[in-house]
Formats: structure tokens, sequence, C-alpha cells
């Protein structure tokens, strides 16, 4: 079973080049802008498998390390404000956006997780000479009290899948539910209940591995947590419901956030509703293990 099931999802991904050793993306305070002027990456240039699937994941773990510890969690109006206007920022001169990791406090899984997200991708930019347009950029600005849905980061924030229903629509990576398959530097979505969308109790992390903590299988994850802010956390996995792991290898096709409508209805209507997780599934592209033989 596990052996059809790594073929089904390393057929889904493709490679991409490997990041430079010597990147220095993950400063704690301000860091470089993401900017949109110069060359696109050169799509012919091909590496090992396991060093294309790396690349954007250790970008990912670099940017964890550039968050702030601690600082509180909170969903409240000064969470959205510390995201929208002191963490990520506009630099009108320089035509991109710029990130200050230190700046997002307090506050919560989802924005956590997107400031993270975008200084991978400002790291995986920078290490490949590749620059997104500043329609796209403009696009994943937060703004003040964004609904969910809307653009890029009003998708990022909705209930449910909002993470993998953006990268399935713009094809820059993969999504699945195997833990068997899981590495560090994947985003992990889960729930705490069978509930998807209007009643959901989700959780948005990143993954770091697996450990046995009495006897029991644990996932090792870092995130926004109550109370503590951002840290590191052990959870049983028979605590956790609709493992949806997503996976960067595409990171050049955020460019196609702007071939996106304004606002995903799907995620517009988590708000208003439940889903069942096959609806989950099918919208998300999700490679699920396949059956047992009898």
């Amino acid at each position: 079973m596990r052996r059809a099931c790594c073929l089904l999802l390393l057929a889904a991904l493709t490679t991409l080049p490997s990041l430079a050793a010597g990147d220095s993306a993950a400063s704690g305070g301000c860091s470089p802008v993401l900017k949109t002027r110069g060359p696109r990456v050169a799509t012919g240039h091909r590496t090992s498998r396991r060093t294309a699937e790396a690349a954007f994941g250790s970008c990912v773990l670099r940017a964890v390390a550039a968050m702030p510890q601690g600082g509180g969690y909170s969903t409240d109006d000064d969470a959205m404000d510390a995201l929208a206007c002191k963490a990520i920022v506009w630099d009108a001169e320089k035509n991109g956006l710029r990130l200050y990791p230190k700046e997002a406090q307090p506050t919560f899984c989802s924005a956590a997780c997107y400031v993270v997200l975008l200084n991978a991708l400002r790291q995986w930019c920078a290490a490949h000479k590749y620059s997104l347009s500043s329609r796209a950029l403009s696009l994943m600005m937060p703004e003040l009290r964004q609904p969910d849905g809307l653009r890029v980061w009003g998708r990022v924030n909705a209930n449910g899948p909002g993470l993998a229903k953006l990268v399935a629509d713009t094809h820059t990576g993969v999504n699945f539910n195997d833990l068997r398959l899981a590495r560090p530097g994947d985003f992990l979505k889960f729930f705490w209940s069978e509930e998807i969308g209007s009643a959901e109790r989700g959780h948005m992390v990143v993954f770091l591995g697996t450990e046995k903590v009495k006897d029991k299988l644990c996932i090792r994850y870092w995130s926004a947590n109550k109370p503590d802010g951002c840290s590191i956390r052990s959870v049983p996995v028979d605590l956790m419901h609709h493992l949806i792991f997503t996976r960067i290898t595409h990171p050049e096709n955020f460019a196609n956030v702007t071939r996106l409508p304004e606002c995903d209805p799907m995620l517009v209507g988590m708000q208003q509703r439940p889903y069942t997780w096959q609806e989950v599934v099918s919208a998300c592209r999700i490679i699920l293990p396949s059956p047992k033989r009898p």
C-alpha cells in the first residue's frame, strides 16, 4: 500500500532547482523586499528528486526559525492589525512586499503560517533570481478585516482547506493526507473534530516530524498556538481529524494568483455551511492512500 501511495504522490510532484546553500533569508528582523523585477527562473534546470522536493521545505523551516517565540495568541483586531500593518507591508519604492516577522505579535495560526509562507517564497525567489509581478504581490497583501475567500490571504485564512485549495488552483504544489509521506517543511491543516466548514475547529501548522510520547504516535508541529503564540507542540495523531498536508513544489506558479477569480465560492461558503470530506478531497485534489488489498 505504501509503495502505491508513494508512486501516486511522486507522479504529482515536479522537480525544481535546489535552494542555494548560502541564502541568508531567515533574518529575524526586516527581511529584504519580495520584489517584482528580475529574470524568470530557468524551467529547464533539473535536480535530483529528493533535492527538488526538499528545496521549498528548507525555505519554510528557515522562515519558521525567523519567527518570534511566543508573543501571545489572539484573533482580535490587534492580531489582524499586526499582520496587515506591521508584519507584511507594501514597499512603494521597491514595488513589492517587505516582511517583518517579529512584528507578527500577537498572532493566530493561519496568520503565522502566512508570514512563514511569504518569507519562504521570498527566500526561494532570491535564490533563483525569480520575480513575481507587482499584480501578484499586491494580491498577496493582507487587508484589515479581509473576508474569508477573498484574494490570497482571504483564501489562506478561510475555514476548511484554505491553503490547500489555493495551492491546487494555482498548481503550486500537491496535497495529500498520508502521514507516512509527510516531510518537515510541509504545511498541515487538521481538524479537532469531524466538522469541516461552518462548525469546524481547525488548526494550520508547519509539520516538523513525528515522535512517540507515552507510547502514542504524535505529530510535532510549529504554529501560533493557544495561549503562548508561536511555539512547537506535539499532539497525538488520534486527536486529529482529516489531515491535509500541502507541499509546495512549484513556487514560481504563485504567479497564477492573478488568474484566480477575486473570491473563491467554496471557501466563502465554508463560513455558511458544513462541507464533507469528499467535497474537500475533490476540490483540493487531495491524494489519498490506496485502499488495502483483501
